[in-house]
């Protein structure tokens, strides 16, 4: 007999107040009051699924952040505008940096941080670097980018969509949200589709959204991937700047999730980005090395944390410090502070040493395929962002020589071709990394 789709499934209204409550007042982030609570509305759909605060280890797995929202006595269309408000001021960023308008810092219009984050608004970016972010980080997120680098890399990632789901349907079929979102359903979603479980309007057509709910539903297990390891592998991979763009992207997949408009809004920047800025300089192989490197690996999953925009942003009780500036500190090599990531409590100092040797593993395996074809076009080397010098080469003439080719490795090898030594721009000459030649 199929679960009957009862308010047994959602969290009840009284538990709802009672853990916002909680979370409100023992839990901040590094933002305005108005948005950590349009942040914390989407926390306790988590931790009723979860189990965790009030909802005291019963899982209410069909609340949606609708639910929540309702719950609190919230006017849901005021909740999502004002959601969709904070993307819009990243996709503005996007669309004015390519037409050329100078967009050198992550602020809005009104000259506010974005996502009221007020460190963001110390910055002084490149916004192509920043446009090279956002595009990465909205690809990585794509099931079927995933699914490729599965295949490419041999490994694991696991991943999913949001849809329209019809609760009503999911009723009859004796589904209910922890199915859809932890079982592999990828050779059901077309069955879903013609049951009408999943529902897709066409355009200007109206839902009810009483009974139909956007929720997650999960195509391929896996160990997924952590939003830690994509920004600070983009970090250390190409530049600050980039990793920016793509934390950036993160935070437009976690605020569409309750907007007027469901659709992959970071996907759609990508793609918007592609498609008129072709001066983008990122090749398919830049998206899958990051969206391989932010995977979790299984057996390191205790020291791999998956925060969430809300863990990233949470100030820590200690250095009043959230995750995130910690991480961007990381990426400059600046000081960092020990602290525990996402709600698995990760050690950061761990976390740190695992990236940093993770990446330059990755970097290094890149070495011998390069050498063994120094014979191939300049472009192919330049796509690994790999430069040669011989010996002897002065080391202002060296810099000149990375900073054109925008490489991250410099590679000394004699007239024989062997190699005598690897430099990495990130660690052994920090001052060039945040210096870029003139964009053209």
């Amino acid at each position: 007999m199929a679960k009957e789709l009862t308010r047994w499934s959602v969290a009840p209204r009284e538990l709802i107040k009672k853990d916002f409550k909680r979370l409100s007042k023992f839990e901040h982030l590094a933002t305005t009051e108005e948005i950590e609570n349009l942040l914390f509305v989407q926390s306790l759909e988590g931790r009723a699924h979860n189990g965790v605060g009030a909802f005291r280890k019963r899982h209410w797995m069909n609340t949606t952040i609708d639910d929540v929202v309702k719950a609190l006595g919230l006017d849901p269309g005021l909740i999502k505008k004002k959601r969709q408000a904070l993307i819009d001021d990243i996709v503005q960023f996007a669309q004015d940096a390519i037409r050329g308008e100078k967009r050198d810092r992550l602020i809005n219009k009104k000259g506010e941080p974005f996502l009221g984050i007020p460190f963001l608004g110390t910055f002084t970016v490149d916004p192509y670097e920043v446009l090279r972010g956002l595009y990465i980080g909205g690809l990585r997120d794509n099931s079927d980018i995933r699914k490729e680098v599965e295949e490419k890399y041999k490994i694991t990632i696991g991943g999913g969509t949001c849809y329209l789901v019809d609760t009503r349907i999911m009723q009859k079929m004796g589904l209910d949200g922890e199915i859809l979102a932890h079982m592999g359903n990828e050779d059901k979603i077309e069955e879903y589709k013609r049951k009408g479980l999943i529902v897709t309007p066409k355009e200007g057509e109206r839902i009810d959204e009483e009974v139909v709910k956007y929720m997650y539903i999960r195509d391929r297990i896996g160990p997924g991937h952590s939003d830690d390891s994509a920004i600070i592998s983009a970090g250390l991979l190409f530049n600050l700047d980039l990793a920016l763009g793509v934390f950036l992207s993160d935070a437009i997949d976690t605020l569409e999730k309750y907007t007027p408009s469901y659709k992959d809004q970071d996907d759609e920047l990508a793609f918007y980005i592609r498609d008129n800025y072709p001066q983008l300089g990122v090749s398919m192989e830049d998206v899958y090395d990051i969206t391989y490197l932010a995977t979790i690996i299984e057996e390191k999953e205790e020291i791999i944390p998956d925060s969430s925009l809300r863990y990233l942003l949470s100030l820590n009780h200690r250095s009043k410090m959230p995750a995130l500036e910690n991480h961007l500190n990381f990426i400059q090599g600046t000081a960092v502070v020990p602290m525990e990531l996402g709600h698995a409590r990760v050690d950061s100092r761990k976390f740190y040493g695992y990236i940093k040797q993770r990446v330059f593993e990755f970097k290094a395996k890149a070495v011998p395929l390069v050498v063994a074809g120094l014979e191939k076009p300049i472009e192919e080397i330049m796509d690994r962002r790999l430069t040669f010098v011989e010996p002897g080469t002065p080391l202002k003439k060296a810099i000149e020589i990375m900073l054109l080719a925008k490489a991250e490795l410099l590679v000394v090898a004699d007239k024989n071709k062997r190699i005598l030594g690897i430099v990495d721009a990130k660690d052994l000459l920090p001052q060039i990394v945040t210096t870029k030649p003139e964009e053209k």
